[in-house]
This record gives structure tokens, C-alpha cells and sequence, in this order.
């Protein structure tokens, strides 16, 4: 549900649905914050969280100096079949 609200709406809605989250940031912050993360694919369009899907999202954590090192996939996602 949250995924579909972000994926279906434009950034300035997406950025006004979050704000009561961020008191201190304004709305304008908010909403280059949203186009940025939709522009490098942050949010994903399912809740399937494929390999390659935590591979890139921990690529944007080491740019971002959030994480030093990837984790094996396999250590972290279980995948019930």
C-alpha cells in the first residue's frame, strides 16, 4: 500500500504525506528529497526483494557512507518457497 501511494502520486503529494515525519524539514527539501530517490529507483515497485534490488540498494548506502561493505544477500532475505 505505502509502495503504491509512492509509485502512483507526484513528489510534492508523496513529500506533504510525510511531512508530520519531518516537523524540521520543509516541504520544498521534501520534495527534492522524493524526486531524487524515485530518479535512483530507492523505492522499489513490489514488496519482492530480488537480489540485484539489495545489491542496489546497498550500493546507494556505500556512496552514501551508511554502510562500509555489502552483505551476502543469502544472510539477510529469507525466501520462503
Amino acid at each position: 500500500m505505502g509502495l503504491d501511494f509512492v509509485n502512483n502520486n507526484d513528489d510534492l503529494t508523496v513529500a506533504k504525506a510525510i511531512k508530520p515525519f519531518f516537523p524540521d524539514t520543509s516541504i520544498e527539501d521534501l520534495q527534492n528529497v522524493v524526486k531524487r530517490y524515485k530518479e535512483i529507483e530507492v523505492w522499489p515497485k513490489t514488496t519482492e526483494f530480488k537480489e540485484e534490488s539489495f545489491n542496489h540498494l546497498q550500493d546507494i548506502m556505500i556512496s552514501a557512507y551508511a554502510l562500509e561493505e555489502k552483505v551476502p544477500y543469502k544472510e539477510l532475505i529469507y525466501k520462503h518457497e
